[in-house]
């Protein structure tokens, strides 16, 4: 039996009619990835987010009406909740409260398989929820109320569960600073090797683990939920004159919380630390979202990875679902993007173009590699 949601979301731009709709449609794509029915939308206009509730007092008095007379179970804010929003809301609603950042984790947890996903999970929930978790436990021992009596053993007990949240948040991150010395000491030796690391990104179902298993032969599994590759996967594939791993990664979604940045940064650091990337579109999208979605992944690269540019290859993928004209129309609306990137048309599902794709791999490679690489 699926659960019921409610969506719901500050408007901070009365001039913005179109952007956040796509917001909240992906949010509703991601909750009912999780099961999540949806049973409406909840949207207030403010210049920003109510310190407290987030919505104004009379709009979150009209919510508290609102699911008090429905059957749900969850409302889900796109707007990321401080843990004093989240606290509030969930004490004045009497329902469970979540953001759009737990949402994405949640879909991680139900994906993740190997203990390194596993771990970068853990690290973001803590980080996320550590605010929370000491106004629920300050709630819990009546810290700083007026209990004479229980102050001494409740404060007590308080700053020691904290001490030990503090902890187990410092034992994961020093568990995951192991883990990157070893993926530092593993691309050291590809790079010994004369081996070159090429990865693939884009934003979530643009098809990059069907373009990953077409030019590798591998049956990695495809999904139409989003996030089913949270761990980096790398192969050796032989091309047509030289040899390079192929890395499959993590899709992006629009605004990256800086917080889920640090908390994956084992993951990412595949792409920051890769000689190419391959920068994966759906060519069959809209004009507006597919440019949308580009300019995203586009940004999180150069902008919040510092990624440079000249290592980046677009590819447009899904070609097939699409005739000439509409392709045209694609190409028309990112043609900026394919002025500063070099673009293939491809479609992974097929197997078009993708022997072009692998010289023009090759090509690229040959021209941006350092010294430190021997041709294979």
């Amino acid at each position: 039996m699926s659960r019921k949601a409610i969506l719901c979301m500050v408007k901070t731009n009365p001039h913005d009619h179109e952007l956040y709709r796509f917001k909240l449609e992906e949010l509703r794509r991601l909750a009912e990835a999780l099961g999540y029915a949806i049973v409406g939308e909840f949207v207030q206009v403010r210049s920003k987010p109510s310190v407290d509730y987030v919505f104004g007092w009379g709009k979150v008095l009209e919510l508290k009406s609102i699911v008090s007379s429905i059957d749900i179970d969850t409302v889900i804010f796109y707007n990321i909740l401080t843990g004093k929003q989240k606290f509030n809301l969930e004490r004045l609603l009497n329902h469970r409260v979540i953001d759009r950042y737990e949402l994405t984790l949640e879909i991680f947890s139900s994906m993740a398989s190997d203990e390194i996903s596993k771990l970068q999970i853990e690290i973001a929930k803590l980080s996320k929820s550590f605010t929370y978790d000491r106004i629920i436990l300050a709630e819990k021992y009546r810290i700083g109320r007026e209990h004479p009596s229980l102050r001494s053993r409740g404060e007590y007990i308080y700053r020691n569960q904290i001490r030990g949240l503090k902890r187990r948040l410092s034992k994961l991150k020093e568990k995951m600073d192991k883990y990157l010395e070893m993926q530092r000491m593993q691309l050291e030796k590809r790079r010994s090797l004369g081996l070159p690391l090429v990865c693939i990104t884009g934003y979530y179902n643009a098809g990059k683990t069907t373009l990953f298993n077409a030019l590798t032969g591998l049956r990695k599994p495809v999904s139409p939920l989003p996030f089913t590759t949270l761990s980096s996967k790398y192969y050796l594939v032989q091309g047509i004159a030289r040899r390079f791993f192929l890395v499959d990664t993590i899709g992006f979604v629009y605004d990256l919380d800086p917080l889920m940045i640090e908390s994956f940064k084992l993951t990412l650091n595949d792409i920051i630390q890769s000689d190419l990337i391959l920068l994966v579109a759906d060519v069959s999208e809209s004009e507006d979202i597919l440019r949308f979605k580009v300019e995203t992944v586009s940004d999180i690269l150069e902008k919040t990875l510092r990624v440079d540019g000249s290592r980046v290859i677009l590819v447009l993928n899904k070609v097939d679902l699409i005739d000439s004209v509409k392709l045209s129309r694609r190409l028309s609306s990112i043609a900026d993007y394919s002025r500063r990137y070099p673009s293939v048309i491809v479609s992974a599902s097929k197997g078009y173009n993708l022997e072009y794709l692998l010289n023009f791999i090759e090509g690229k490679l040959e021209s941006i590699r350092s010294t430190i690489y021997a041709k294979i």
